[in-house]
C-alpha cells in the first residue's frame, strides 16, 4: 500500500516537472523568437518612442531646353508643422499661425492642442518670407521643414508640353507628369531623440539622412525657336479669333520636337485650379491628344503613296470638270468650275480633290489601307507624353469606295496633327518614319547622363527617289499656288495648305479647319511647321489665308537665328519681292471682272463660296502688297 502512494506521488511529481519543463521551454521558444526572430521590428518600434524625425524633401529635378535654358526649376518654400508636446501657449501659437497663414483658428488649434498625435502638418509650401516671420516669434512647438517649390521661367510658353505639378509636387500634367518618377527624387530626414513627451533630449546626436535630387530633364525644344512659335500664335490669335490652334516645329531627320505651342494657354506659375474642368480642357495638349480631318494637307500622304506604289507618275494627265461620281455619289473639287486639264504635279499644286479622288481609286482600299499603317496612322506614334491619341481610321469593312475616294483628300480619316506632321518629316526625309519625341537626355544633379534618347525610325513609308519628287512638288505648291504669303525670296521653301470642315455626324456648316505644312530647306529640310487654325473668325477659313502666313513668319526667324544663307539661284526673287502693288477694288463686280482685275495687277486670287457677285474682299483696297500675293474674295 505505501509503495503505490510513493509510485503515485512520483508519478505526480514527474507530471509537474513536465509541465513547468514545458511552461519554460514555451517562454524561452517565445524570448528567442521575440529576441531574434523581432528584433529588429522591435528596435523600430523602441526608436519610433524616442526619435522624432523631420522630413527633408528631394529637389525635384529641372527641365532644360537644347540649349540648357532652364524652363522649369525650383524656389525654397518651408513646410510648416507643430508638435503639440512641445506647445507651451496654445492660443498664442494657433494666433500666429492661423493669422500669418490665412488658415481657419479653430482647425489650427485643434492641430496644436491634439496630444494624441506626434507632429500635425499646418500648411505645404509657404514662402520663405513668410516662414521666417513665423520663425522670428520663437514659439515652442512650431517646426519647419525647407521644401521647393515649382518655377517656370517663361510663364505661359510651352503650356501643355511642361505641364505643372501639384501643391506637394507631384507631376499632374504634361512632362512633368510624364516623367515624374525620375523627376521626384527621394526625401530624406532629420532624426532626433526626444522623451515620451516628444520634447527633444539636451546633449543628444541627431541623425541626418540627405535626400537626394531628381533627375534633369534636357528636351528637344529649342527655346529661341519657341518663342518664335510663340509671337507666331499670338498674331495668329489677334488676327484669326479661333476657337483653338496649334502650332508644332519638328526637325525630320530624327523625330525631335523642336517647338510645340497650344492656344489657349495660362501661366505655368499661377494655375487656375478653382475651375477643374476648364483647366483640364486647357491643358489638354491638342497637338497630341485630339484629331481632326486634315483636309488637303494629307494630299501629300496620298501623292507620295501613288507614287510609290507606281499608281502615279509625272507623266500622268487628269481632267477634272469639278466634280468625280463614285458609287453614284457626286465629290466635288473645291474649285467648282473645275480646273481642267492638269497634270500630276498641278493636280497636288491646284489641290484638285478629284485628282486625288482617282488616286485613290487607283490604290484601292487594300493599298489604302497599307498607307494607313505604313505612315503611322491610325495607332499612338509612341511619344514621349500621356493621353496620346491613335487617330481614327474607318473599319475596313465598314469602308465604302466612295468612304476610300474621300480618304484621299484627307476626308472620313481623322489624325493627331502630331501624326500629320511626322508623317510628312518621312515623306520629305527619304522616307523614315521617325517616332516623336522630347527629351534627349537625363542626368543626375552632378552632370552625369543616365539615360539618353536616340533617333527611333518606326518604319520607311517611301523610297529616297520618291521622296525626292515629293519635295520638288511641294517646293512647287509654293512657288506656283500659296504665292508671296508662303514663299520666302531668296530660300527654297515648300509646303501644303489644308482646309477641312468639321464633321460630327453631318457637316458642320460654317466651321471649318485651316492649317499649312512648311518644309523648310525645301530641297533637303532641317525643319517641318504644322499650323493648325480651329474655326478661324477672320477674313477667310481657307489654310493660304489663315495658316500660312504665320508659318511663313516662324520660318522667317528661324533662317535669321540659324543664319541660313539665301539660295544663289533665288537672289533675284529677292529683288522682285520688294516690288508693291495695291490692292484693287472689286466689291461689286462679278467674279470674272473681279479675277481679271486683281491677275492684271499682279495678284493671285482665291474665290470663297457661290454666287454672282463680289460681297468682299481681303485685304482692303489700296493695301500695299508684295506682287504674286493671294487675295481673298467672297462672293454672294
Amino acid at each position: 500500500m505505501q509503495n503505490n502512494s510513493i509510485f503515485s506521488l512520483s508519478k505526480r511529481l514527474l507530471a509537474v516537472f513536465m509541465l513547468v519543463s514545458f511552461v519554460f521551454l514555451l517562454i524561452i521558444v517565445r524570448l528567442a523568437y521575440v529576441q531574434l526572430a523581432k528584433s529588429k521590428w522591435l528596435q523600430s518600434k523602441a526608436l519610433e518612442q524616442w526619435q522624432r524625425e523631420l522630413p527633408l524633401n528631394a529637389l525635384r529635378g529641372e527641365i532644360l531646353d537644347c540649349n540648357r535654358a532652364i524652363l522649369a526649376t525650383n524656389y525654397s518654400t518651408y513646410d510648416i508643422y507643430v508638435r503639440p508636446s512641445m506647445v507651451s501657449d496654445a492660443k498664442s501659437v494657433t494666433y500666429i499661425l492661423s493669422k500669418t497663414l490665412g488658415l481657419d483658428f479653430d482647425k489650427v488649434y485643434k492641430k496644436v492642442t491634439d496630444r494624441f498625435v506626434s507632429e500635425s502638418l499646418i500648411k505645404l509650401q509657404v514662402e520663405k518670407s513668410t516662414a521666417m516671420n513665423i520663425k522670428e516669434k520663437n514659439y515652442s512647438g512650431i517646426l519647419f521643414s525647407e521644401n521647393n517649390s515649382r518655377y517656370y521661367p517663361y510663364g505661359s510658353m510651352l503650356t501643355q508640353v511642361l505641364g505643372f505639378t501639384t501643391i506637394d509636387n507631384v507631376g499632374q500634367a504634361g512632362l512633368e507628369a510624364y516623367y515624374n518618377k525620375y523627376l521626384t527624387g527621394v526625401k530624406g530626414y532629420v532624426l532626433e531623440q526626444s522623451d515620451v513627451k516628444g520634447v527633444k533630449i539636451d546633449n543628444t546626436l541627431s541623425t541626418y539622412i540627405p535626400s537626394i535630387p531628381g533627375l534633369n530633364l534636357e528636351l528637344t525644344i529649342d527655346i529661341n525657336i519657341q518663342r518664335f512659335v510663340e509671337e507666331a500664335m499670338e498674331l495668329l490669335i489677334d488676327e484669326q479669333k479661333p476657337k483653338k490652334a496649334s502650332i508644332i516645329v519638328m526637325n525630320p531627320n530624327s523625330g525631335e520636337i523642336v517647338s510645340m505651342a497650344t492656344s489657349p494657354n495660362f501661366d505655368l506659375n499661377n494655375v487656375p485650379r478653382d475651375d477643374v474642368s476648364k483647366l483640364m480642357e486647357t491643358i489638354k495638349n491638342i497637338n497630341i491628344v485630339d484629331v481632326y480631318e486634315p483636309g488637303s494637307t494629307f494630299k501629300c500622304i496620298t501623292m507620295a503613296n501613288s507614287i510609290e506604289e507606281g499608281v502615279a507618275h509625272l507623266s500622268d494627265t487628269f481632267y477634272d470638270p469639278g466634280y468625280r461620281i463614285v458609287d453614284g455619289e457626286k465629290i466635288k473639287c473645291w474649285k467648282l468650275t473645275g480646273h481642267g486639264h492638269q497634270t500630276l504635279s498641278q493636280g497636288l499644286c491646284n489641290s484638285c480633290n478629284a485628282v486625288f479622288v482617282d488616286l485613290s481609286l487607283r490604290l484601292g482600299k487594300d493599298k489604302m489601307y497599307e498607307m494607313f499603317k505604313k505612315f503611322g496612322l491610325g495607332s499612338p506614334l509612341g511619344v514621349d507624353f500621356l493621353g496620346e491619341s491613335g487617330g481614327i481610321i474607318m473599319n475596313y469593312d465598314s469602308a465604302k469606295i466612295v468612304d476610300v475616294a474621300r480618304m484621299g483628300f484627307g476626308q472620313a480619316v481623322a489624325v493627331t496633327p502630331l501624326q500629320l506632321i511626322t508623317s510628312i518629316c518621312s515623306i520629305v526625309n527619304g522616307g523614315k518614319l521617325y517616332k516623336p519625341y522630347f527629351v534627349r537626355t537625363m542626368t543626375d544633379v552632378d552632370g552625369n547622363i543616365v539615360s539618353q534618347t536616340n533617333p527611333t525610325v518606326i518604319k520607311n513609308t517611301i523610297s529616297q527617289k520618291t521622296s525626292d519628287i515629293m519635295k520638288t512638288m511641294m517646293e512647287d505648291v509654293i512657288k506656283q499656288y500659296s504665292g508671296y504669303y508662303a514663299f520666302i525670296p531668296g530660300y527654297h521653301v515648300g509646303g501644303k495648305t489644308g482646309t477641312s470642315q468639321k464633321y460630327d455626324g453631318n457637316r458642320l456648316s460654317g466651321e471649318y479647319i485651316a492649317s499649312f505644312v512648311g518644309t523648310f530647306p525645301a530641297d533637303n529640310p532641317d525643319y517641318v511647321v504644322l499650323v493648325v487654325v480651329d474655326e478661324p473668325g477672320g477674313a477667310s477659313y481657307y489654310g493660304s489665308i489663315a495658316a500660312t502666313p504665320y508659318a511663313k513668319k516662324i520660318i522667317e526667324k528661324i533662317i535669321d537665328y540659324k543664319k541660313y544663307a539665301p539660295s544663289a539661284d533665288l537672289i533675284k526673287d529677292i529683288i522682285q519681292a520688294n516690288d508693291t502693288v495695291k490692292m484693287p477694288n472689286v466689291v461689286g463686280l462679278s467674279p470674272a471682272d473681279a479675277v481679271r482685275v486683281i491677275e492684271e495687277a499682279g495678284l493671285q486670287v482665291e474665290i470663297q463660296h457661290e454666287g454672282n457677285i463680289v460681297h468682299s474682299q481681303f485685304p482692303a483696297p489700296d493695301t500695299e502688297l508684295s506682287k504674286n500675293s493671294i487675295v481673298m474674295i467672297d462672293l454672294q
